[in-house]
């Protein structure tokens, strides 16, 4: 009988193949996949539909819960400034593209002044839907707007900087704003905030971009002001240009939205920035103005002064050893809406 049985069992593996080969060989169809998954979820609610897609809101409906962030949403283009201060190494000849100011010390020095005008592209999206912040005693939706910025030189085109995050409102009565920035030299922040409005036109604080110490000092101040782009740009108060702009402009009503990583946020920098200009705090002003022209119509502008400390080089007018010198990068723009 056995004789018999194992016959068989050749003729069939003759004829037709291994049968227990041609199981293991059969592979599952997307279909079954997706069954299996489907079938295996426990709850009613984490079985949702093969191929289902989640919808956000409809933009409409996003932007209406975006409060002092609404104007925001779109594309604006504009020009600015840049004001900057890095280190450089005093070893090797300066260089002259960059490093337009004069040194008190020539012809060397161990940081570049660099000041230059820029076009920029701002693109505002709406972030989907609410997204919930479970808590005690009541949870809390955060709504917001993705952004993207594109900065060039104004006489190269050169791209300058680049930079991805989003503004979000955090408390709707409270009106408590945020904005989270990516930047590839390798930072990230969030800083926090209050929106409030103004009416008419108005008077922007001055900002200083001169090098913080502890004591003056000509050898750090004079190259700010030799560099290339001084006139127009004022180091001593950046925000002069922009009060210049508004000046000429019969401002209706202006939003303000106003943060500092001072306020419980907060910045990461990579290995390499920290050892070398440690970037150590970020302020940042924007206007959202709606502006009538000469012909009775209106657009809205958008203006912005923002302030990033930059900590290097040992300030050499402290006791104090361990003390750097700040040097804050500025930048100032004026955009329309497109």
């Amino acid at each position: 009988m056995k004789k018999f049985l194992l016959s068989v069992l050749i003729l069939v593996t003759i004829l037709i193949g291994n049968p227990l080969t041609a199981m293991a060989q059969e592979k599952p169809s997307a279909e079954s996949i997706e069954e299996l998954i489907f079938d295996s979820l426990e709850s009613p609610s984490q079985k949702l539909p093969p191929n289902f897609l989640r919808l956000s809101d409809e933009i409409e409906d996003t932007v209406k819960e975006l409060g002092p962030l609404d104007d925001l949403t779109g594309t604006w283009v504009g020009k600015g400034w840049n004001l900057i201060a890095v280190p450089i190494n005093s070893d090797r000849p300066r260089n002259t593209g960059e490093c337009s100011g004069t040194p008190a010390n020539p012809p060397r020095e161990n940081f570049c002044v660099m000041i230059m005008p820029y076009v920029e592209t701002l693109t505002f999206t709406p972030i989907g839907a609410p997204v919930p912040n479970r808590g005690f005693p009541v949870d809390t939706f955060v709504v917001g707007l993705h952004y993207q910025q594109v900065v060039s030189d104004a006489n190269t085109f050169k791209p300058l900087h680049i930079e991805n995050g989003m503004w979000l409102l955090l408390d709707k009565e409270k009106k408590i704003v945020a904005r989270l920035s990516s930047i590839p030299h390798g930072n990230s922040l969030l800083a926090i905030g209050k929106a409030f409005d103004v009416d008419g036109n108005f008077q922007i604080t001055p900002v200083d971009g001169l090098p913080i110490l502890e004591k003056p000092s000509v050898r750090y101040n004079y190259p700010y002001f030799t560099a290339e782009g001084v006139p127009p740009l004022d180091p001593a108060n950046p925000n002069q240009i922009l009060q210049d702009e508004i000046d000429q402009q019969k401002l209706l009503k202006t939003v303000v939205l106003d943060v500092s990583t001072e306020n419980q946020g907060g910045i990461s920098n990579i290995p390499f920035i920290e050892k070398n200009a440690d970037t150590t705090s970020f302020k940042s002003t924007f206007w959202i103005e709606e502006v009538r022209d000469e012909k009775g119509e209106e657009f809205l502008q958008l203006q912005y002064s923002q302030t990033t400390d930059l900590d290097f080089i040992k300030d050499s007018t402290s006791e104090d050893p361990d003390k750097l010198i700040v040097w804050p990068h500025i930048d100032v723009a004026t955009m329309v809406k497109q």
